[in-house]
C-alpha cells in the first residue's frame, strides 16, 4: 500500500505530467505567476481566493462531497464518506477522482478537503457553523430522543426540519417556543432560532446530504417537428445570413456614429433608432451588437461610437468567416446581451456596449446549455427542452448559482443563439451542433469548422436580379457580392428565401449620401438582370444626381487654431501625419481624430496644447482624456487568460522543484506554509537593520505574510518585499 501523503504538496508531487497539467488548465489561475516548484503550487491551489473560483466551477455531486468533508472530523475514510451523503462506493469514486485532480482533496484511504474550504463553508449542506457552545454529538442525541418523546406533534415537526435550513423564525409557529425549550434550536441573532450542527446532523441520522445526486436531471422534452425536411437548417442560415446584415448596417456610423454616455456605452434611444434604421428586432440587433463589440470591431473616442480598423478587415473576410467571428465572439464571451435595457442593482438601465452588461461566469453556463441542447439533439433530434427543465438541470452543473439567475441566463441563451442561427423554436440547428462540437478547441481550429458548417449547409449565392417597372428588385436567393450592394440603395419589401427590394427617392439619395458610385450601379445592374432596367429607375437615378451635392458637408470632429507660422508646423511635422489635417484657412485646420489623439499628437511635435469649448473658453482635462478603443475580451470565465501552455508551465514547474532554477522568496515561502514547515526568516525594518526570527508562516497574500513566532506563539504580519531568506 502506498504511503499517505502528509500534504497537498506531497499528494502533488505523485501527480503525473498529464494530471498536473489537468489541474493548470482547470485552475488556470494557478499560473498568474507560474508557481516555482510543487510547494508554492500546492500553496495556492489551498489558498482562499483560488479554492472559492474552483468551488465555482463544481457540479453539484462534487459540491455535495466538499460539504460532507466539510463537516464530517477530518481525515475521512471514503468507507465513511459514502453513507454521508447517500452514496454508492462506485458513483462516489469518480467524484473523489475529480476532487483530487483539481487539489480540492488530498489523500485516498484518508481523506482531507483543503483548509481553505473547510473553514471557509460557513453553512455546507443548509448547516449552521460549529460553535463552541454547540452539544456534543452524543449530547446532540440526548436532546433530540428527549425532543421526539414529547409527542408525534413534535416528533413530526424534528422530521420535518431535518433536511430544511437551520435557521428557523422564533415566531413562525407554536412549535419554535417547544423546540427552543428542548434546546434542539438555540437563539441566534434577532428573532432567528438556529439548530446547532449536532442537533441537525442527528436530525438527519449522521447524513450531511440525504443522496448523492451523481446524474443530471433529465430533459423533459416536447416534439418540434419541421414541416418538411431541412426547413430547419433552411431557416438558420437564414438566420445566420440575417446576423451578418445586421452586422454590416455598423458601416452607417461613419456618417454619424451614436454617442458614448458619460458613464460609458450606448444611449438607449440610439440603440433603439439604429436598431429600427437596420430593420431588425431590438433583441436581435443587441445579440449582435454586442458580439461586433466583443470581437472588437467596434470601439469610441470619448465622443462617438465608430467601427475600428478591425472592421475594415472585417468586411474583407468571407460571410462564412465573418458569422463565425461572431459566434465564436459570443459563445466565448462573459457579456450577457439580454440584459441591456434591465435595470440593475443601482436603478439605472444597463446600456449596449458597457461593462454592466458583463456577468462572471456567464460563458461557463453558457458552455453548459449548449452541451446540454446538444446532448438532447443526439437522443432526439426533433425536441425542445422545456425551460424549466433546462433550469434543473443547469442547476445540477452550477449548483452555487441562484435560480433567478439560472432562469434568466436558460432564457437569453435561447433568445440570443436563435439571433445568431443556432437555436430554433427551442431545438438545436446545424450550426449550433458545429458550435457544440468545436468548443474547447483553439480558436482558429473552431473558426475554420465553424466556417465549413456555415458553407456546407448555405445555398449557392444568386448573382442575378430581376428588376420590376414599379422600381423593385427581386433576388431569387441569397445575394451574392455583387448583388449585396444593393441594399445599399433600397428599401427592403420583404426577405426569407428571396430578398424583394424597391428603390425610392430616400434610398437612392441616402446612397448618393454614403459615396456610393451611381455609375457602377447602372453598369452592375445591365449585366445581373435577367430584365431590361426600367426607365424609371434611370429617370429616378438621374433625378436625384442633379439634386445631390449642390451642398457640401465635410465632417470633421476636432477643430485646431493656431497663428499660421504655428499650424504650419503642426500641419507638416510627421509626429501630426496620423491626425490627416486638412487646412480650411490659414489659422484653422479639421480632423476626424477626437480631441485627445490631437493633443497627444500636438505635444509630440514640441508645441503645446490647451483644449476649448464650443464657447472658446478653456475645458476642463478630462473632457478631453477618454482614451478612444473597443473592447476586448482578454477573461476567462474563471480569470485571466492563459499565461503559458500547460505542459510547458509542468515542465518549469518540475525543473523549479528539483532546483535547478532560483526560487524567489515569496514562492519559498508558500512552499513552507503548504508544508506547514517552520522558517527562519530576516525583517528588514526602516533604518536598514535585519531582525531574525524563527516562524511558522501561516499564509500570503496581497503581498502581506501571516506568520506565528515559534518562540512564543505570537501571530504578525509583515509585507512580503520586507522579508529576507538565507
Amino acid at each position: 500500500m502506498p504511503a499517505q501523503p502528509r500534504s497537498l504538496a506531497d499528494a502533488l508531487r505523485t501527480f503525473t505530467d498529464e494530471q498536473l497539467q489537468h489541474l493548470l488548465d482547470a485552475r488556470q489561475d494557478l499560473l498568474a505567476p507560474l508557481p516555482q516548484g510543487i510547494g508554492p503550487l500546492a500553496a495556492r491551489a489551498a489558498s482562499a481566493p483560488s479554492t472559492q473560483r474552483a468551488l465555482l466551477r463544481l457540479d453539484r455531486p462534487a459540491l455535495q462531497v466538499v460539504e460532507a468533508l466539510a463537516v464530517l472530523p477530518e481525515p475521512v475514510r471514503p468507507e465513511d464518506l459514502a453513507p454521508a451523503v447517500g452514496a454508492d462506493p462506485q458513483d462516489l469514486a469518480p467524484v473523489l477522482e475529480r476532487l483530487r485532480g483539481l487539489a480540492l482533496v488530498w489523500g485516498t484511504e484518508q481523506l482531507r478537503l483543503v483548509r481553505a474550504l473547510r473553514e471557509g463553508l460557513r453553512h455546507p449542506a443548509g448547516l449552521a457553523p460549529a460553535l463552541e457552545g454547540d452539544p456534543s454529538d452524543q449530547e446532540a442525541a440526548e436532546l433530540v430522543e428527549r425532543a421526539r418523546r414529547r409527542g408525534p406533534e413534535i416528533a413530526a415537526a424534528l422530521e420535518a426540519l431535518a433536511w430544511g435550513p437551520a435557521r428557523l423564525e422564533a415566531g413562525q409557529s407554536p412549535l419554535a417556543a417547544v423546540l427552543a425549550q428542548a434546546r434542539v434550536a438555540v437563539p441566534g441573532t434577532g428573532d432567528v432560532l438556529r439548530i446547532p450542527r449536532s442537533v441537525h446532523r442527528v436530525l438527519r441520522e449522521g447524513r450531511v446530504h440525504r443522496r448523492l445526486a451523481a446524474e443530471p436531471p433529465r430533459l423533459e422534452a416536447v416534439e418540434v417537428r419541421e414541416r418538411f425536411a431541412g426547413s430547419r437548417t433552411a431557416q438558420a442560415v437564414d438566420a445566420a445570413f440575417e446576423a451578418l446584415r445586421i452586422a454590416g448596417t455598423i458601416g452607417r456610423w461613419d456618417a454619424e456614429g451614436p454617442g458614448v454616455l458619460t458613464r460609458g456605452g450606448l444611449p438607449q434611444r440610439e440603440l433603439r433608432r439604429l436598431a429600427e434604421e437596420a430593420d431588425a428586432p431590438l433583441s436581435d440587433y443587441v445579440t449582435v451588437l454586442q458580439s461586433c463589440w466583443t470581437a472588437g470591431l467596434v470601439g469610441h473616442d470619448g465622443l462617438t461610437w465608430q467601427p475600428t480598423r478591425d472592421w475594415d478587415l472585417f468586411l474583407e473576410r468571407s460571410a462564412e468567416q465573418r458569422w463565425a467571428e461572431l459566434v465564436l465572439g459570443w459563445c466565448r464571451s462573459e457579456d450577457l446581451p439580454s440584459l441591456v435595457g434591465t435595470s440593475d442593482a443601482q436603478g439605472p438601465v444597463r446600456p449596449a456596449l458597457s461593462a454592466v452588461t458583463r456577468r462572471p461566469g456567464c460563458r461557463a453556463r453558457r458552455r453548459s446549455l449548449l452541451d446540454l441542447h446538444a446532448r438532447l439533439r443526439q437522443d432526439r433530434p426533433d425536441a425542445a427542452a422545456e425551460e424549466g427543465s433546462l433550469v434543473e438541470a443547469l442547476a445540477w452543473h452550477h449548483p452555487l448559482v441562484p435560480r433567478p439567475v439560472l432562469e434568466q441566463e436558460v432564457t437569453a441563451f435561447r433568445q440570443e443563439a436563435a439571433a445568431l442561427g443556432l437555436v430554433l423554436a427551442g431545438v438545436l440547428s446545424e450550426l449550433g451542433a458545429a458550435l457544440a462540437e468545436v468548443e474547447g478547441l483553439p480558436e482558429a481550429e473552431a473558426d475554420a469548422r465553424l466556417v465549413e458548417a456555415l458553407a456546407r449547409h448555405a445555398p449557392a449565392p444568386v448573382d442575378e436580379v430581376l428588376l420590376d417597372a414599379d422600381l423593385t428588385a427581386v433576388i431569387p436567393g441569397r445575394p451574392s457580392p455583387r448583388l449585396a450592394v444593393l441594399e445599399q440603395w433600397t428599401e427592403p419589401v420583404s426577405r426569407g428565401g428571396g430578398l424583394t427590394l424597391r428603390f425610392t427617392p430616400q434610398s437612392v439619395r441616402r446612397a448618393l449620401d454614403a459615396g456610393a458610385d451611381p455609375d457602377a450601379l447602372q453598369e452592375m445592374l445591365a449585366e445581373a438582370s435577367r430584365t431590361p432596367v426600367p426607365q424609371a429607375f434611370e429617370m429616378l437615378l438621374r433625378d436625384e444626381r442633379r439634386r445631390h451635392g449642390r451642398v457640401a458637408v465635410i465632417p470633421a470632429v476636432t477643430a485646431v487654431s493656431a497663428e499660421a507660422e504655428v499650424l504650419s508646423i503642426v500641419v507638416s511635422h510627421p509626429e501630426a501625419a496620423s491626425l490627416d489635417l486638412h487646412r480650411i484657412a490659414p489659422t484653422v485646420a479639421v480632423t476626424m481624430s477626437g480631441p485627445a489623439a490631437v493633443m497627444r499628437a500636438i505635444e509630440r511635435t514640441g508645441l503645446s496644447g490647451v483644449a476649448v469649448g464650443r464657447d472658446g473658453t478653456v475645458s476642463a482635462p478630462e473632457r478631453i482624456h477618454r482614451l478612444p478603443g473597443a473592447h476586448r475580451e482578454d477573461t476567462t470565465d474563471i480569470g485571466p487568460e492563459l499565461p503559458l501552455d500547460p505542459a510547458e508551465a509542468v515542465l518549469r514547474i518540475r525543473a523549479a522543484d528539483a532546483g535547478e532554477t532560483a526560487v524567489p522568496v515569496a514562492d519559498r515561502l508558500l512552499d513552507a506554509i503548504a508544508r506547514s514547515a517552520e522558517l527562519r526568516i530576516g525583517i528588514v525594518d526602516g533604518r536598514g537593520g535585519i531582525a531574525v526570527r524563527q516562524v511558522l508562516p501561516l499564509a500570503l497574500d496581497g503581498g502581506r505574510l501571516r506568520a506565528r513566532d515559534a518562540a512564543d506563539g505570537e501571530e504578525f504580519t509583515v509585507l512580503v518585499h520586507r522579508v529576507t531568506l538565507g
